[in-house]
C-alpha cells in the first residue's frame, strides 16, 4: 500500500513538471513570437496582398479582371490554398520575374544539352560494334560467355535510369527559383520540364545515337524522308524500349517501394550536418515531377511502339497494371497530401497524349513509305490534320475551364452557401488562412502540433 501512494505521488510530481515545462515552453514561443513579428514590422512593405471576399463571386470577378490601365501596375490572380503558398517566393519583385524565368529556362535547356553525352555514350554500348569499332578493348566481353548479352541488352537502361534518377530533383530545384508562388505551379512546371527532357533525351536521342548518327545530316538536308528515317529507327531500337520499360517497372517500381534514395540521404544527413539534431517527423507529399513525367513518357513509347512492335504492348500492360499497385499503396500509406491538384495536371498530361498520338501517326506514314505502300501513307495524311483539329478544338473548349473560375457556377455555390448558412463562416476562415507562420499562434494543446506543424518557420 505504501509503495503504491509513493507511485502516485511520483506521477503526480511527473505530470507537475510537464505542466511547469509547457508553461515555460508556452512562454519562450510566445517570446519568439514577439520578436518575429518586431522584425516583420521593421522591414519594408511587400507590395503583395492575399485579399478575402465575402463572396466567390466577387472573387473570380476581381481575380480574372484587369484592374488598371497599366496591366503590370496591379496584378491580380486567384490565390492557392493556404498549405500550398510559398511565401518566400512572395517577396520577388513581378517585373524580375520574366529574367528569372528565361535563366531557369536556360540552365533547362544546358542541362538537357549536356545530358546528351552520356545518353549517346550508353547507346554505344547497346551497339557491340559501335562499342567494339570506338573502343576496341570491349572485345574481351566475347571471351566470358554469357556477358555480352547483358552488357549490351540490360545495362544501357540500368544506367540510363541511374542517370534520370537525379533529373526530377534538379529541374525542381531550378523551377523553386522561378519564383511561383505556391509548390503546386512549382512541381507543374518542373513536371512539364522532365516530361521534354525525357522525350529529348531518352526517347529522340536513343533513336538518333542508336541508329541514324550516320545520317544525321541528311535527315536536315532532306526533310521529306525524316518520317522514313523515324519509323526504321524506332523499328532498330524495339529492343532498348522493351529493356527500359522492364527496368522502369521492375527495378523502379520495387525502388519506389523500398524508399533507398530518402533513406540514404537521412542516413547521409544525419551522419553530417544534421548530426546531433532530432530527426524531422514530417512526412514527404508524392513527387508528382518524378511519376508524372516517367509515366507519360511510357505512354508515349507505347503508342509509337503499338504500330511498329506490338510485342512491347504486353509488358506495357504489365509496367501499367504494376504501376497502379504500388502507387495506390504510395498515395494512401507513405505520402503526405500537402495540397489539392484540383486537376491541374489535366491540360498537361492531355498534352503529352497529344504529342504521342502525333509521332504515332508519323511514325505510321513512314512505316507505310518504308513498307512501299504509297496509298495507305497519303490516307494517313488526313488522319494526322483531323488529330491537329481536334486538338485546337479541345484548347478552344475545355483548357480555359482550367484556368478560369466560371462566374456562373460562383453565384451558385453562393446561393448554396447562403441557404446552408455557411457564408459568413466561410469568410471567416478565409480571413483566418492566409497569415505568415511566423505570426501563428502556438498551440500545446494538441498532439498533432508537436510532430506535423514546425515552432519556427
Amino acid at each position: 500500500q505504501r509503495s503504491r501512494d509513493y507511485s502516485i505521488a511520483d506521477a503526480y510530481r511527473q505530470d507537475a513538471k510537464i505542466v511547469r515545462y509547457e508553461e515555460r515552453l508556452e512562454e519562450v514561443c510566445h517570446k519568439i513570437r514577439h520578436v518575429q513579428r518586431k522584425k516583420i514590422f521593421k522591414e519594408k512593405e511587400l507590395p503583395v496582398a492575399f485579399v478575402t471576399f465575402k463572396s466567390r463571386w466577387g472573387t473570380a470577378l476581381a481575380a480574372q479582371s484587369q484592374q488598371h490601365s497599366n496591366p503590370l501596375l496591379w496584378i491580380t490572380e486567384m490565390a492557392p490554398e493556404p498549405r500550398d503558398v510559398l511565401w518566400r517566393n512572395l517577396a520577388i519583385p513581378y517585373r524580375r520575374l520574366s529574367l528569372y524565368k528565361i535563366g531557369v529556362l536556360a540552365a533547362a535547356s544546358l542541362l538537357t544539352i549536356f545530358f546528351a553525352f552520356p545518353v549517346t555514350a550508353i547507346q554505344g554500348i547497346a551497339k557491340f560494334e559501335r562499342l567494339r569499332k570506338w573502343f576496341p578493348p570491349a572485345m574481351a566481353i566475347q571471351l566470358i560467355p554469357g556477358l555480352g548479352p547483358i552488357i549490351t541488352g540490360y545495362l544501357p537502361s540500368a544506367i540510363l535510369s541511374g542517370f534520370i534518377y537525379i533529373i526530377p530533383f534538379a529541374m525542381l530545384a531550378l523551377t523553386k527559383i522561378s519564383g511561383y508562388v505556391s509548390k503546386s505551379k512549382t512541381e507543374i512546371k518542373a513536371s512539364n520540364m522532365v516530361f521534354y527532357f525525357l522525350v529529348g533525351n531518352v526517347f529522340f536521342l536513343s533513336l538518333l545515337s542508336g541508329s541514324l548518327l550516320d545520317q544525321l545530316g541528311e535527315s536536315f538536308t532532306h526533310p521529306k524522308d525524316i518520317p522514313s528515317r523515324l519509323a526504321s529507327a524506332v523499328s532498330a531500337q524495339a529492343d532498348f524500349f522493351v529493356t527500359y520499360i522492364l527496368t522502369n517497372g521492375l527495378a523502379g517500381f520495387s525502388l519506389e517501394i523500398l524508399q533507398p534514395g530518402l533513406l540514404m540521404w537521412d542516413a547521409l544527413k544525419s551522419h553530417t550536418w544534421g548530426r546531433g539534431k532530432d530527426k524531422s517527423p514530417y512526412l514527404y507529399s508524392l513527387p508528382y515531377c518524378r511519376v508524372v513525367p516517367f509515366v507519360s513518357l511510357t505512354i508515349l513509347i507505347g503508342m509509337v511502339y503499338a504500330v511498329v512492335a506490338p510485342l512491347l504492348l504486353p509488358f506495357l500492360i504489365g509496367y501499367f497494371f504494376l504501376g497502379y499497385v504500388v502507387f495506390i499503396n504510395q498515395i494512401e500509406d507513405v505520402y503526405e497530401t500537402i495540397y489539392e491538384t484540383c486537376g491541374q495536371y489535366w491540360p498537361y498530361i492531355h498534352h503529352y497524349i497529344f504529342l504521342a498520338i502525333v509521332l504515332t501517326q508519323i511514325t505510321m506514314i513512314g512505316l507505310f513509305g518504308l513498307k512501299s505502300k504509297a496509298s495507305a501513307a497519303f490516307a494517313t495524311i488526313p488522319l494526322l490534320l483531323f488529330t491537329l483539329m481536334f486538338n485546337e478544338y479541345c484548347k478552344l473548349r475545355f483548357l480555359p475551364t482550367f484556368y478560369h473560375y466560371p462566374v456562373q457556377d460562383a453565384m451558385r455555390n453562393d446561393e448554396l452557401d447562403e441557404k446552408n448558412g455557411i457564408m459568413e463562416m466561410n469568410y471567416r476562415n478565409a480571413l483566418d488562412a492566409y497569415c505568415p507562420p511566423c505570426l501563428w499562434p502556438a498551440n500545446f494543446t494538441t498532439e498533432e502540433s508537436s510532430s506535423t506543424h514546425p515552432l519556427l518557420s
